[in-house]
């Protein structure tokens, strides 16, 4: 169950979005039934679901009724069952295997359990639910640290490469497939706090080029960071340790509008310089205001 499309201010959105939330929480065991109706019915005549569903007709059942027959029908399933499948996607079948929705992308787990990635089909409908768990995180967030709408976020937030099977599919991790999307996008317009580097510096593929250009965007938006975040807490640990290194250099990149040689990928380059100008004033006043901190 998603919850409805919400206009109005990002107020708005996160007192609906919270309330949609804990009214679901409410009645799980409900929700939970109506969803698996709702991915069922989404997805009826896929290969996999008529492997254990054969020609038995769902359409006039009722939720409770086919939650019963789901249960009795369908064993538990791990990765193993589905790589089968996902190895014909990634090899470019395009029938419906698991899912009516087209699988595009396959993202790549983060390898823990076995000791090696695993391919994950990766739908539009994902990105939609990653949206929702950012944006839920984030109205929670701001019922308690409320933030001003146009500020912006230093977000330590990296895109690794992506590659193609051999099949013409996009492999690479979920939140690669997430920061390239249009739901990105949308999660800033809706939050109204905006991450303060640009996709260039989010998707470069080099982490310590993309690091040392998020602390310098942090800096030299300072004055309307609202907050600072990463989608893992080491990365921030990491990105601060850098700081204690750089912090003089990216100083003075703000102070004459220049660009560490460092930074050495042209679309990063360029996309970052066109941000940054010349700011004698705040570059002084940053120095000044780390070196305070230092002491």
């Amino acid at each position: 169950m998603e919850p409805k499309n919400i206009n109005g201010s990002s107020r708005i959105y996160e007192h609906d979005i919270i309330g949609w939330f804990e009214d679901v929480s409410e009645k799980a065991g409900q929700v939970q039934t109506e969803t698996l109706r709702r991915i069922l019915g989404l997805n009826w005549g896929v290969e996999y679901l008529n492997k254990w569903f054969g020609d038995i007709n769902i359409k006039d059942m009722d939720a409770t009724a086919l939650e019963s027959l789901y249960t009795s029908l369908v064993p538990l399933s791990s990765h193993s069952d589905l790589e089968p499948y996902i190895s014909r996607i990634a090899d470019g079948d395009t029938a419906p295997l698991l899912t009516r929705q087209p699988i595009k992308l396959l993202s790549l787990s983060s390898g823990t359990t076995e000791g090696r990635q695993k391919l994950v089909p990766f739908t539009d409908h994902s990105a939609r639910t990653t949206l929702q768990i950012f944006s839920l995180a984030a109205a929670y967030r701001s019922r308690v640290y409320p933030t001003r709408e146009g500020g912006r976020i230093l977000e330590f937030i990296y895109s690794s490469k992506q590659f193609k099977t051999k099949g013409g599919v996009t492999v690479g991790t979920a939140t690669t497939h997430y920061y390239e999307s249009e739901e990105f996008k949308i999660k800033q317009e809706k939050t109204k706090c905006f991450t303060c580097s640009p996709q260039e510096v989010i998707s470069g593929g080099d982490y310590r080029q993309s690091t040392y250009c998020h602390l310098l965007l942090g800096l030299f938006f300072c004055d309307q960071v609202e907050f600072i975040t990463s989608t893992f807490a080491y990365s921030i640990v990491q990105a601060f340790r850098e700081f204690e290194v750089v912090w003089r250099e990216i100083c003075n990149d703000i102070k004459k509008g220049t660009l560490s040689e460092r930074i050495s990928l042209p679309k990063m380059r360029k996309a970052v310089l066109s941000i940054i100008s010349p700011q004698s004033k705040p570059g002084f006043e940053d120095r000044r205001k780390l070196r305070g901190a230092g002491k």
